[in-house]
């Protein structure tokens, strides 16, 4: 019996490559030189289009593939931003948080924990990173009747890039940039 979730199910690997293919052709598929076997696509994208910036981001595929563990954020693909980093961006908003919402506190109930809207924190290596949080498990499933993980994950996340730089711009508002308002 296979170990890696491709290697199980190629039905499904081949699922996967041919989605990323007709939607993100640049995106290169890539194992992680960790040992751990994990897959990842890595690309760049500019959702908001020539004036926006240019994302480059690793679609890391976890080992439980296409399965996400119960209220686990972003399902079975994580997205890493390796430029612009999250961390770096949400480093420099929090503390425009903290003084539009009196406090860390505040600014945190009110979805802005991290500094920006709908992203969580989980190590990658030796370093805690950034990741942004695309939707619900739920929403991630695989399968001739439902969009693959990847394609659907990268998909959402350019939906967030591109309200994320709205957000920075000043062109929506906080009520707009948090989930579920948008």
């Amino acid at each position: 019996m296979a170990y890696y979730w491709y290697q199980s199910d190629p039905q499904l690997y081949q699922l996967e490559v041919t989605a990323m293919r007709k939607y993100f052709p640049s995106f290169s598929i890539n194992q992680l030189q960790d040992g751990s076997g994990r897959l990842y696509w890595r690309g760049k994208v500019q959702p908001a289009g020539k004036g926006g910036m240019v994302w480059d981001i690793m679609l890391i595929y976890k080992n439980t593939h296409p399965h996400a563990e119960e209220g686990e954020y972003g399902g079975s693909v994580q997205i890493l931003p390796l430029s612009p980093r999250l961390k770096d961006i949400a480093q420099k908003t929090m503390p425009l948080m903290e003084k539009a919402y009196g406090s860390y506190e505040n600014a945190a109930a009110h979805g802005f924990g991290l500094g920006l809207p709908h992203i969580y924190r989980s190590n990658f290596g030796r370093d805690e990173e950034y990741f942004i949080c695309t939707a619900d498990p739920k929403y991630f499933k695989a399968g001739q009747n439902r969009s693959t993980t990847a394609a659907s994950a990268l998909s959402w996340a350019c939906k967030w890039i591109l309200l994320c730089e709205m957000w920075l711009n000043g062109e929506i508002g906080d009520d707009v940039a948090l989930e579920g308002n948008y």
